[in-house]
């Protein structure tokens, strides 16, 4: 910036000199921090503060990069534009967090009335699905059946792919069994059921198994039984 004189020559004779302000218009940098992003942001993501601001892969030269491009993680560069004069460029490191991987889960099989809840694989923040891909997460209180789940695990806010998990649920057969009249006297150990490790109630669901030494009153007891560990809804019988 200041003043500047010319001259010019004709027929070898130089003339007197004009002199001419000149103003040299000097913009500052953009200011800009590090910065992290899931894998799939792009450049327009990129933040910095300043006007017209172009991001560039390299320090000096080269083009300024297209908002789709996508990040990877490294150095990026910002330059911003005011009065038509383009700033230095200010580095700004990029991290991009990849897509963690799959969870880890095997086969698993459940009695009747197993929930979400019950399932289990080894990875952070699982969601559960029962589809590949796309679909919504399913609550921890929705019944599971006999087919395949999908979880996935997430890190970093990012997602990732699902792992397929085989789901068998065993279901157990009420036992069966009838009306039934004793003398009194009579206990839980009188009771007749068609059934294996059958187990006495006084209520249809919840309460206690009756030890066998209970006396028997007029009145509905309910018995279930047991198969590969999973326990049966109950019969009501009549005594």
């Amino acid at each position: 910036t200041g003043n500047y004189y010319v001259s010019q020559t004709v027929n070898s004779c130089q003339s007197l000199r004009t002199a001419v302000a000149v103003t040299i218009n000097t913009t500052t940098a953009p200011t800009a921090s590090a910065q992290t992003f899931n894998n799939s942001a792009t450049v327009a993501n990129l933040v910095a503060t300043g006007t017209l601001l172009q991001w560039y892969s390299v320090a000096t030269g080269g083009t300024a990069l297209s908002s789709t491009t996508a990040l990877v993680t490294g150095n990026y560069y910002v330059s911003q534009t005011v009065n038509s004069c383009e700033s230095g460029r200010t580095s700004v490191a990029v991290t991009i967090n990849l897509a963690p991987t799959a969870p880890t889960a095997s086969s698993q099989t459940f009695c009747a009335l197993a929930t979400v809840a019950n399932l289990v694989a080894t990875g952070t923040s699982l969601q559960w699905y029962s589809v590949a891909t796309g679909g919504t997460v399913l609550a921890s209180s929705t019944a599971l059946v006999t087919g395949n789940y999908y979880v996935s695990q997430t890190v970093n806010l990012i997602e990732s792919p699902r792992t397929a998990v085989a789901v068998s649920i065993n279901t157990t057969a009420a036992p069966t069994a009838s009306s039934q009249a004793f003398c009194t006297s009579a206990t839980v150990a009188n009771l007749v059921a068609a059934g294996t490790s059958l187990q006495w109630y006084l209520v249809a669901t919840g309460g206690t198994v009756l030890a066998s030494t209970t006396a028997l009153v007029t009145g509905n007891y309910y018995v279930s039984q047991t198969v590969n560990s999973c326990q049966s809804l109950r019969t009501a019988v009549a005594v």
